[in-house]
């Protein structure tokens, strides 16, 4: 299988065949498989998808188009069939070639179209492949009609690599892209150059509210509309450009091969191409054949009826035509050698973690000796690993919005991780996304500024060294407090072993959650019953019956507070009980030092209007007041951690997404399940293949 990166294979591990939109059941075939149309029906099937019936509803347009020359026989009739071919003739060879060469650059934009979609969904095929595959799709698709349906065909039989419901998934991606792009292109069109139709302004103003009304979205994506899949807005953006290149060369295809005597600009007629071409499109008919035409001829009546005929049959042999000759014998020839990656090419790559909580052994082995504990938070499913382009665990994130967000500091402690964040830029930026780096040290802010990033404080962890910890000293008189009620009431705390009171801790989580209105996530702690086997927990009882329980993260160099979990009814100390025996089993343990977790810092002068925005959701999403009140209670140091991004403009939208993900809903799991089984699907990005 062609793949973006090495093939590696750990001491533990294989890497697996790639899946088929994220689902770990289905496995794409292999290269060698014959592939034919019973495969395709059948893969189909399997997914909900009736392929027949899609086919049999194409036929209406085809219907459609039969009807319109029916209905306009006799307006046929009276053309002049001579005046055409003679208006035809007058076509000299030059226009024919730039004809030609205005086709080819439409199609080069056509085929960035299915390069960019790769890119967002994370496909393992290589980008001059998938441009190759959309060129030939379109240029035949367009002609033999059933978009879709043809295009995944061939899309399908070009990628060995990818299954014909991933074939149908890029078909579909890429035509409403295209529909979105030229919408707003043939809106901003219509605004600025004059147009025959009374109703084209009003549409057009409609067009592009909608689509400043989805962009907004994809940025701030309000609770209600966190289900729906919108690309980041620099993908949107190359949508765009490509819309806009790809019709605009089209037009100029259609005004090179212009008989003499039709004297009109260029601007003009590309303006009545993109209204036709809209026209052509919504009838659903091959190449949009007999709309299209007749949407030209009413928008350009000074052309008169013959040479603009004459034009458009000049314009379909170079577009159309000649094209699907060649994407024909293409297809037939079927899809190149694979070819390895050149390695200047070897990028970082994010994937899921497909069996979390349990990981391979190189990555347990590598969280295990991470400078920060919290890299634990991997187990819960919520979150990727980020590779080197050597395939080394690197580090934890997600992509989310706008932004490739790199969660704590790497999983492998250097003096400098330049080398680093400059594969994160260009994993980031290959997929349309911008790098944000999220609740990291000071040193891996350093190395941040040394790249000309723009660092800001975004929040203070508490820790402290559990062999130092006394209950002595003025400073830990409210926590003495605190433990003397707790002891009053009777509370008595045990860490947990195997045996979990499992029914127990979900009612506590339960209502926990129900009453602060859902569980946060990503940087914070979730309950998921799967991972607390890897996890620390200790249990609060009074009178026999479980009223609270936290658990940590822990490794070799720390341990790191991750749940706590108080029933409605816990008596007053309860959390400061159950924290206290934790720092005592550490001490007991060695343990060099335990972390708090952390809290969101106030405001700062220089942090962006976005950002300032998304530190003040998480305040209040957090509790962060009360949290610092109990946090204090310990008298631990605090330690500055940071937020990066290349620019202030990044900087702020990634900590809009970063806000986003922490809190939205979360389906609390009573069995495991991951957070994309249902609605969400994973965007994984240059994923190679995922681990077993």
């Amino acid at each position: 299988m062609r793949s973006n990166g090495h093939q590696r294979q750990s001491n533990a591990t294989t890497r697996a065949p790639a899946r088929v939109d994220g689902d770990p059941s289905r496995r794409v075939p292999h290269p060698s498989q014959p592939r034919n149309v019973t495969q395709a029906l059948s893969q189909g099937n399997a997914n909900g998808i009736d392929l027949r019936k899609l086919a049999m509803r194409q036929t209406l347009p085809v219907a459609l188009a039969f009807g319109l020359v029916v209905l306009m026989w006799d307006k046929i009739a009276q053309l002049d069939i001579g005046y055409i071919h003679a208006s035809l003739k007058t076509v000299g060879a030059l226009q024919w070639a730039g004809a030609a060469v205005f086709s080819a650059l439409s199609f080069w934009a056509l085929g960035r179209y299915d390069r960019v979609v790769h890119r967002l969904i994370g496909s393992p095929i290589a980008s001059g492949d998938a441009q190759r595959a959309g060129v030939t799709a379109i240029a035949l698709s367009q002609t033999v009609g059933m978009g879709v349906i043809s295009s995944a065909f061939v899309r399908w039989r070009m990628l060995p690599e990818i299954s014909f419901l991933q074939a149908m998934r890029i078909s579909v991606i890429v035509s409403i892209s295209f529909l979105s792009g030229l919408a707003v292109v043939a809106s901003l069109v219509a605004l600025t150059v004059p147009m025959t139709l009374p109703w084209a302004g009003w549409l057009a103003w409609i067009v592009l509210a909608t689509a400043c009304a989805f962009a907004v979205l994809t940025v701030f994506r309000p609770r209600p509309f966190s289900g729906i899949h919108l690309p980041p807005l620099r993908a949107m953006g190359a949508f765009l450009g490509l819309a806009f290149l790809d019709t605009a060369a089209a037009g100029a295809a259609l005004w090179m091969v212009l008989p003499e005597g039709c004297d009109i600009g260029i601007v003009p007629l590309v303006a009545a191409y993109l209204i036709a071409l809209g026209a052509g499109l919504v009838s659903g008919t091959p190449g949009g054949m007999g709309a299209f035409e007749i949407t030209l001829l009413a928008l350009l009546p000074e052309l008169g009826q013959e040479p603009l005929l004459a034009a458009v049959l000049a314009f379909r042999a170079v577009y159309y035509a000649m094209p699907a000759i060649l994407a024909a014998l293409v297809t037939i020839r079927g899809p190149r050698r694979a070819r390895a990656r050149a390695p200047a090419e070897a990028t970082a790559s994010l994937h899921p973690v497909a069996q979390a909580p349990h990981l391979p052994a190189q990555v347990a082995e590598v969280l295990r000796e991470a400078p920060r504990a919290e890299a634990g938070l991997l187990r819960q499913g919520r979150l990727s690993l980020i590779e080197t382009a050597q395939g080394q665990p690197a580090a934890i994130g997600a992509a989310s919005g706008q932004s490739l967000i790199m969660l704590s500091d790497p999983l492998i402690a250097s003096e400098s991780h330049l080398a680093f964040f400059k594969e994160l830029h260009g994993l980031a930026r290959r997929s349309y996304l911008s790098p944000f780096l999220y609740k990291i040290g000071a040193r891996t802010a350093s190395s941040a500024r040394a790249l000309g990033w723009n660092v800001l404080p975004i929040a203070k962890e508490a820790w402290l060294n559990p062999q130092a910890f006394t209950l002595d000293g003025a400073a830990k008189r409210q926590l003495r407090r605190k433990l003397r009620a707790a002891s009053k009431a009777g509370i008595a705390i045990t860490e947990a072993g195997a045996d979990l009171p499992l029914s127990d801790m979900e009612r506590i989580a339960r209502n926990w959650s129900e009453a602060r209105g859902g569980e946060r996530g990503f940087s914070m702690g979730v309950w998921h019953p799967e991972s607390l086997p890897h996890s620390r927990v200790f249990l609060a009882h009074h009178q026999g019956r479980l009223v609270g329980f936290i658990t940590l993260h822990s490794n070799q160099n720390e341990q790191v507070l991750d749940l706590m979990r108080p029933a409605h009814h816990a008596p007053d100390g309860t959390m400061h009980a159950l924290l206290t025996q934790a720092i005592e089993c550490a001490a007991q343990m060695n343990c060099p030092r335990l972390s708090l977790a952390a809290v969101p810092l106030g405001p700062h002068p220089e942090e962006p209007l976005l950002f300032r925005h998304a530190r003040q959701a998480l305040d209040r999403s957090c509790r962060a007041d009360g949290l610092r009140q109990f946090k204090s209670a310990f008298a631990p140091s605090w330690e500055t951690l940071y937020a990066a991004a290349p620019s202030r403009l990044s900087l702020g939208l990634g900590a809009v997404d970063v806000a986003r993900e922490i809190c939205r809903k979360i389906e609390r799991p009573t069995s495991f399940r991951w957070p994309w089984q249902g609605k969400r699907a994973p965007t994984p990005l240059n994923r190679r293949s995922s681990p077993q």
